[in-house]
């Protein structure tokens, strides 16, 4: 069971996330916040492994109160709901404690993916994230994703797909560069994902620049 708390001042908004989340197998919403200060007053007495918190809130928003809970929490994963994606949002969120960051028009299974992906391998950002600034993120130790192994052995064309996933191509595209079918890449793509234990190419970047498979 993965315990979740919020702390959005949307009534709305919020409302619509506990019913999604506590509609998933495996999923509990154990603290609903209306602020950042009411969300680390309740942690005191429930404990959840995932919080997901909104940019601006206000008193505390969600930057200074990621912050606030990864110093007194360190083992509570954070995620970060935002109107923007823009790169300077993301990386104010990751800097002060954030674990994944999601913009409040992403799908539902999207969160539902992020929750369940931050919880295990301590890490989310979507594919629209800049491939550069993942890399940056990962060389700095700002990020830190954990993944099942870091010495696994990749077939020669595995290598190749990874290397071209992180230049940012598209699978037609490397489809065409090794003279692949797109159907075949997509495979390649998703054992690669299986044996990293990775829920989208955003992890495929991070274990290539973590373990100097490539050099972005």
């Amino acid at each position: 069971m993965i315990k979740i708390g919020i702390a959005e001042d949307q009534e709305i908004y919020r409302n619509g996330l506990v019913g999604l989340l506590n509609n998933v197998e495996n999923f509990e919403v154990v603290i609903e916040a209306d602020s950042g200060q009411q969300i680390l007053d309740e942690m005191k007495d429930s404990l959840p492994d995932v919080v997901l918190l909104d940019f601006r809130m206000k008193g505390l928003n969600g930057v200074e109160t990621a912050s606030k809970i990864s110093k007194l929490h360190p083992s509570v994963r954070i995620l970060m709901l935002s109107m923007y994606d823009a790169q300077e949002f993301v990386l104010r969120a990751i800097e002060n404690g954030a674990n994944g960051y999601l913009t409040k028009d992403d799908n539902p299974n999207e969160i539902i993916t992020a929750v369940e992906c931050v919880h295990a391998t301590g890490y989310y950002l979507n594919e629209r994230t800049s491939k550069m600034l993942i890399s940056q993120m990962v060389k700095s130790g700002t990020v830190k994703p954990i993944f099942d192994d870091d010495n696994i052995d990749f077939t020669k064309i595995e290598l190749d797909v990874m290397r071209l996933i992180c230049e940012e191509k598209s699978a037609l595209e490397i489809s065409d560069d090794l003279f692949k079918s797109k159907r075949t890449i997509d495979g390649h793509r998703a054992n690669i994902m299986r044996k990293i234990g990775a829920k989208n190419v955003t992890g495929i970047v991070m274990y290539a620049v973590k373990n100097n498979i490539v050099q972005l």
